[in-house]
């Protein structure tokens, strides 16, 4: 279930926003927006070889506390570079490739780095989901140590709000959190019902949380491509290193 749930999170459904927020007539006070995602923008930009830790948790909109799924990671980034370890997957976006090993399956899809804008970078993640705001309510309040933005959706929408948490001395994130319509995310067959045992509801929450910010615990080395893949032709590759029993699949044969 939860896969299936992650699947519209910040990571993914993020690019789908602007056919999603097509309803005219929200307002937003668009200065203290822009002062929010600066912040965001400049703590992540200023930061080197910066690493934190990421965890989702998923529940039931009428029993936050109680966690249905979860899943942990971690995320290391460097102007350009950015690496993220996911549930078993880890995904690597250089300035040129986005590099994605999943060791179960042990294969490497490769793909261009612009198609993974956003995926593992937070700012990439906020710019994307403040790109197309009409029709969206917004506010930014701040409490003692934190700056929040609020977006309130249009109704029928899989999303009815989403807290963007800041810690307002750092400027970096600290939660993302989703108020969602999971019986628009999911097949009818996953959402409790009569006749239907599923655990889960058809409204439910989403935290994304960020903590344990560190800085200059890795080096260069560890976006380094060679590690992953050799280019022995344009549009052809090998795996390198430990994944020599890897496959390859290409996003693209211009790469």
């Amino acid at each position: 279930m939860f896969q299936k749930i992650r699947i519209y999170s910040l990571f993914v459904l993020m690019s789908q926003l602007p056919g999603m927020l097509a309803a005219s007539g929200g307002t937003t006070d668009s200065a203290a927006v822009q002062a929010f995602i600066l912040r965001v923008n400049k703590a992540y930009s200023t930061s080197q070889f910066l690493d934190f830790h990421i965890s989702y948790y998923y529940s039931n909109a009428d029993k936050p506390a109680i966690h249905l799924d979860s899943l942990f990671g971690e995320i290391q980034m460097e102007k350009e570079n950015s690496r993220l370890t996911l549930a078993g997957v880890e995904t690597i976006v250089t300035g040129k490739y986005a590099i994605q090993i999943n060791a179960a399956e042990k294969s490497i899809y490769l793909a261009s780095a612009r198609r993974a804008a956003g995926a593992v970078n937070p700012v990439g993640m906020v710019d994307t989901i403040l790109a197309h705001i009409q029709g969206v309510q917004t506010s930014v309040t701040k409490q003692s140590h934190s700056e929040l933005l609020t977006l309130d959706f249009p109704e029928n929408q899989p999303y009815s709000r989403i807290t963007i948490q800041i810690d307002s001395k750092t400027g970096f994130l600290q939660k993302i959190s989703y108020a969602l319509n999971t019986s628009k995310l999911v097949d009818a067959d996953m959402i409790s019902a009569p006749g239907n045992s599923s655990p889960y509801q058809a409204h439910g929450n989403m935290d994304i949380v960020f903590s344990d910010y560190r800085q200059g615990k890795f080096d260069g080395n560890l976006f380094r491509e060679d590690n992953f893949i050799t280019r022995i032709a344009p549009g052809r590759f090998e795996p390198a290193g430990q994944y020599k029993d890897y496959h390859i699949y290409l996003a693209s044969s211009n790469l």
